[in-house]
């Protein structure tokens, strides 16, 4: 019983028709293209993150020179210039900055992985070439795959 089942499965698949990737220069073109994607993304991301750290650091650095320090002598005699602007400025550098770096690292990741995969599935498709050969005494495909 297990044999004829077994052989039943084995005849139904071998008539089916196989689904496979055909052609390998369509593939390389997809993953030139999603890579190329990928790289377009991180290199922007790369920038915005730039941007939101050197921001960050500007907002940071321009704080009043007592901000981070506490005196209790101006505090007691009412000398304080506290700004509640310079909490906002330091909370909104702080958190530039965080964003900023990690926008940064990913996207020099990002960047660099899709520039390296984009070089290789290129270069892959530069060395696979199908072409036709039609000359009066000669008729047919070629393939050629130069490594």
């Amino acid at each position: 019983m297990k044999k004829n089942v077994f052989l039943v499965v084995l005849g139904l698949l071998l008539m089916m028709p196989l689904m496979a990737q055909v052609e390998n220069q369509q593939l390389y073109q997809r993953k030139v293209q999603s890579f190329s994607r990928l790289r377009n993304a991180g290199w922007t991301m790369t920038g915005f993150g730039a941007g939101l750290a050197v921001t960050g650091t500007i907002l940071v650095a321009s704080l009043p020179g007592g901000y981070w320090g506490y005196d209790d002598l101006t505090y007691y005699y009412g000398d304080d210039p506290y700004n509640e602007g310079d909490d906002i400025q330091a909370f909104t550098g702080i958190i530039c900055i965080g964003l900023g770096v990690g926008l940064l690292a990913g996207g020099i990741t990002m960047g660099s992985i899709g520039s390296r995969k984009v070089k290789q599935y290129q270069k892959k498709l530069d060395n696979l070439s199908l072409g036709m050969i039609i000359t009066p005494n000669r008729q047919g495909l070629t393939l050629t795959y130069r490594f």
